[in-house]
């Protein structure tokens, strides 16, 4: 008789169940990595299309409704409680097959170590390891010097924040007294098989949070930064755009008010980029596959962008003032065209296509040049040829911040550290170094 694949599951299980655990776990990582880069484009993909095709097709209320889900949901959010709800259970089911006395605790580690790529959950689950076992460590020697009381409650759960501290466990400083204090709830006798168990679930939930994370982010930590730096590019882009047609075809109080507030919001966008290339840094210093010499580039990115923001918060705030004070220089229309190229320039940037920019930086300091000598020409306030001068100094430190040819740039940009070297590193050395050995083998 054929026996049925739940009893043929069953019966490796309870063979060999550290067999068992890692072919599911290998099994687990397989499948991450396909819906990742196979499975998860393809039906993004589908989506869309069918998404253009349905549309024109649905009353105008259905789309509204979906409109308004899709802007409240948060993709990421929505896909970070699913691995995580997977990871718990993945963690619980190992552990129990394990015979792991502390499965829970497996569970618990797989969710805390669900991060938005492998690289962070590796970090945090390291952290939370070292963690574990300064608590055990801490709650062995005061329970053996002070016995169980309200002052060696205090001791301990004192002893292990600071343990924490100077470990610089960072967020993790807590699993030091929490692991403390959760070995004297559960009433267990800290033995040598104690700690073991305790440690080897807490590194079951790390393992099963590393398979699962890439499905949070969907992106490489490379892949995230880039998308962040082009977003960010992106929204800078479209802001002068909107500023450009402010100024050609006139606009209202309110509207420089709305353009001032979205340049300020600008501040969120960078502040997820810097996250993004600092989790790349990180990831490069420690990764065989990643060299740190592919996040200077980036990093110049990064405060191309930080200029780039601060300088159309200048302009932004420029108009604004404009429209708002009494009696104020107004902003001559020709200023218009250089943000419109301006605006082109940051498109061109944001899509990473270096002959494109290169292009419209040309056109922008065409523009700059027109767009001066007919104000010189036409205006004869002094209050309006100032404020032209302060917008079209703010353009020309876009450009060149653009092109990274500003002085600027290079105070203070961050250096990668020393770390292990990728493997696009080694292969042309080793390579080099084989070539020479059979060249001083041929010549004897």
């Amino acid at each position: 008789m054929h026996r049925k694949p739940s009893s043929l599951l069953h019966s490796l299980a309870s063979a060999n169940p550290t067999t068992f655990v890692v072919l599911s776990l290998t099994l687990c990582a397989v499948v991450a990595g396909l819906l990742r880069r196979k499975v998860r484009p393809a039906v993004e993909k589908a989506v869309r299309a069918g998404t253009r095709r349905l549309l024109p097709h649905l009353p105008e209320r259905v789309t509204e409704t979906a409109g308004k889900l899709r802007a409240r949901i948060d993709p990421t959010f929505a896909r970070s409680v699913l691995v995580t709800a997977a990871s718990a259970a993945i963690a619980w089911s190992a552990a129990e097959t394990l015979h792991l006395p502390g499965a829970i605790f497996a569970a618990i580690s797989a969710t805390l170590s669900v991060q938005m790529s492998s690289f962070a959950s590796v970090r945090e689950g390291a952290q939370r390891l070292v963690g574990t076992l300064a608590g055990i460590a801490v709650t062995v020697g005061v329970w053996h010097a002070f016995g169980l009381s309200p002052w060696s409650i205090a001791i301990i759960a004192g002893f292990g924040l600071a343990a924490g501290r100077l470990l610089r466990l960072g967020d993790a400083s807590a699993t030091v007294p929490l692991t403390s204090l959760g070995i004297i709830v559960g009433g267990s006798a800290v033995t040598e098989d104690f700690v073991w168990q305790r440690v080897a679930a807490t590194a079951l939930g790390i393992v099963v949070g590393v398979i699962l994370s890439p499905l949070v982010g969907g992106m490489t930590p490379r892949e995230r930064a880039r998308h962040k730096l082009a977003h960010l590019s992106s929204e800078i882009a479209d802001l002068l755009g909107r500023l450009g047609a402010g100024v050609q075809g006139g606009y209202t109080r309110d509207e420089a008010a709305h353009w001032l507030e979205r340049s300020r919001n600008l501040g969120e966008d960078l502040d997820d980029a810097v996250t993004a290339v600092d989790e790349l840094a990180r990831q490069a210093r420690w990764s065989p596959t990643t060299p740190t010499t592919r996040v200077t580039p980036i990093h110049q990115t990064l405060r191309t962008l930080e200029h780039g923001v601060q300088q159309v918060n200048s302009v932004a705030r420029s108009m604004f003032d404009a429209a708002a004070t009494p009696q104020a220089p107004h902003v001559p229309e020709p200023i218009g065209e250089v943000l419109t190229a301006a605006s082109e320039a940051f498109t061109a940037h944001a899509m990473q296509d270096t002959g494109e920019l290169h292009g419209v930086l040309d056109e922008l300091r065409e523009a700059r040049k027109q767009t001066l000598r007919k104000v010189r020409t036409e205006v004869d306030d002094t209050g309006v040829l100032v404020l032209t001068g302060s917008i079209i100094t703010d353009i020309d430190r876009m450009a060149g911040s653009l092109e990274r040819s500003a002085p600027a740039l290079s105070v203070g940009l961050r250096e990668p550290g020393p770390g292990i070297p990728a493997v696009s590193e080694i292969l042309p050395a080793v390579r080099l170094a084989w070539e020479k050995a059979l060249t001083t083998t041929g010549k004897r």
